[in-house]
Formats: C-alpha cells, structure tokens, sequence
C-alpha cells in the first residue's frame, strides 16, 4: 500500500527561493527611482542608504555596484555615487559611438546567417504588451533586452562588452526621467523593433542597417528632450 507522501500526485513542496539582501536593497532603490523619491543627479552615500534601508555598508556596496553596471547609478571622482543624469553632450557621445556599433551588429548578424533571434524575439513581444499597458519601465528594459539579444547572438565579446558600457545607462535615464510617450508611439517603436528582425532574417543587410540608424536616430532626439544639466549634491 502506497503511504500517504506518495499518494500525492503533484509535490507541492520544494525549495524557497530566498533573496539576497543586495537583490532587496537594488529592488527597493529601483523603486525610490521609478517613484521619484531618488532623482537625477542626486548623490547617495553606502552609510545614508544603508541607515534608511537598515542594511550594513558593505552590502550597499554590492547593490550600487550592480546598479552601476544597470546604469541607474554613476561614480564620480573623489569616490561620490550619484543617481544617473544625463547632459546633452553626454547623450550626444553616446550615440555617437553606439549608432556605428549598432549597424555594425546589423551587418555581423546578417554575414554570418545568424538565425538564433529568440532573445530578442521574445523581447519584441514584451515591447508590443508593455506597449499596450503602457508600462515604460517595463518598456524600456524590454528594449534593452532586445538590442542585448542582437549583441551576443554576434559572438563577438568585444563588441557585446562595448555596447554594455554605453546603452544600459540611456534606458535607465529613461526611467529615472519618467518619461511616459503616448501608448501608440511606444507601439510603433516596438512594431519598427519586429521590422528589423524580420529584416534580419531576410538578410536584407542595406535595409535593416538603414532601418537600425534610423531607429537609433529618433531614439537620439527623444533622449535628448530628457537631458539636463547636472544637479547640485543632495
């Protein structure tokens, strides 16, 4: 006779995921900065936030150093932290670099038959949903997602490590300005998204590249409008 455990057909129990103290400290400052509670260009210190968060120095640390590489957050000489802002100039080099880096990526994909688009398939249609809530943060990591997605499906670590220093922070100062374009405009982005993968995937290589700095182009202007100058320290 089978004991009452095995019985069950379904196991209901089974390991609790647990997190971090460092993944709760990033989730909670993510949330000071989508709500406005930590804004653009305001300094945060590991002793500040770890008295309001109640968590020990060394693990804030930890958290702004991820938050870092997000691009939420940037350091500044004498070992100062600050909450992301953006000058036009900053947003100006930026894309400058990137757009080539982007084409670039375009045309890697396309010589090498690349076909493993599954990463930033998925990605395109989590755009077109957040899209549709109108959800931009969700939007815009989404959009990151995608063009990451284009990146590593390359295969070349030298390109992928570049554009990781360059475009996480333009999607993050995106959310850290709350910026919130009407529903119909973040569909068409997503839309002109798709049209690049299947551009791709024809390996119609003059167009997805026109199509790639076209996109990069408008994503310029719009950055541009959030840019500002640099806030004093708070």
């Amino acid at each position: 006779m089978l004991s009452e455990m095995d019985q069950v057909a379904t196991p209901t129990l089974s390991k609790i995921n647990r997190k971090s103290l460092k993944q709760r400290v990033i989730e909670q400052t993510l949330a000071a900065i989508e709500t406005g509670e930590l804004k653009a260009g305001q300094r945060v210190t590991e002793l500040g936030l770890g008295n309001r968060l109640g968590v020990s120095q060394p693990t804030i640390r930890e958290a702004l150093i991820e938050l870092e590489k997000q691009g939420f957050v940037e350091r500044r000489p004498p070992r100062k932290t600050f909450i992301t802002v953006l000058t036009r100039r900053d947003i100006a080099e930026i894309y400058r670099v990137r757009t080539p880096l982007e084409i670039l990526v375009v045309q890697l994909l396309i010589e090498a038959g690349a076909n493993d688009l599954k990463h930033s398939e998925r990605a395109y249609r989590e755009m077109l949903d957040h899209a549709n809530a109108e959800n931009m943060p969700a939007f815009l990591r989404a959009d990151l997602s995608f063009h990451r997605g284009l990146w590593y499906a390359t295969n070349n670590r030298h390109l992928k490590s570049t554009l990781e220093l360059l475009v996480p922070k333009l999607l993050a100062f995106g959310i850290i300005r709350h910026v919130q374009p009407p529903r119909e405009r973040l569909v068409d982005v997503a839309q002109m998204h798709g049209q690049l993968l299947r551009l791709i995937r024809e390996e119609k290589q003059s167009e997805a590249s026109a199509l790639m700095e076209a996109s990069l182009q408008q994503a310029w202007a719009d950055d541009s409008q959030l840019a500002e100058d640099p806030q004093s320290e708070v």
